[in-house]
């Protein structure tokens, strides 16, 4: 893929940990980890429908560039764009260590 199609910013997020009353740790909220441009394409019904996934989502994949940072994220991490957050439910590495595609679906407005 070409640099020039990656002409969309979007976020990766990390969850954030504390200790509650019992002393375990639980997930409080999302900070950025990463700022990737990306490429981003929405899946088409008829994918969708091959897949058996009939649910009212909104899917969509995001290719960024290779990085170290980038390539330690996992499907614990989520995404924003466009005002929304997306939880990531696959990543791939396209090439030898050129390009990642992630695989995420709609869940809300950011903040919301």
């Amino acid at each position: 893929m070409r640099i020039a199609a990656r002409d969309r910013r979007i976020i990766i997020l990390q969850a954030t940990f504390e200790k509650n009353d019992a002393r375990e740790m639980v997930a409080t909220g999302w900070e950025p980890y990463a700022r990737p441009w990306a490429a981003v394409t929405p899946v088409s019904d008829g994918e969708r429908l091959r897949a058996a996934a009939v649910e009212q989502k909104s899917d969509a994949r995001f290719v960024v560039s290779w990085s170290v940072r980038l390539a330690a994220i996992t499907s614990a991490f989520r995404l924003r764009f466009d005002g929304d957050d997306w939880r990531i439910t696959g990543i791939k590495e396209l090439g030898f260590r050129n390009e990642l595609e992630i695989t995420a679906w709609r869940l809300k407005k950011a903040g919301g």
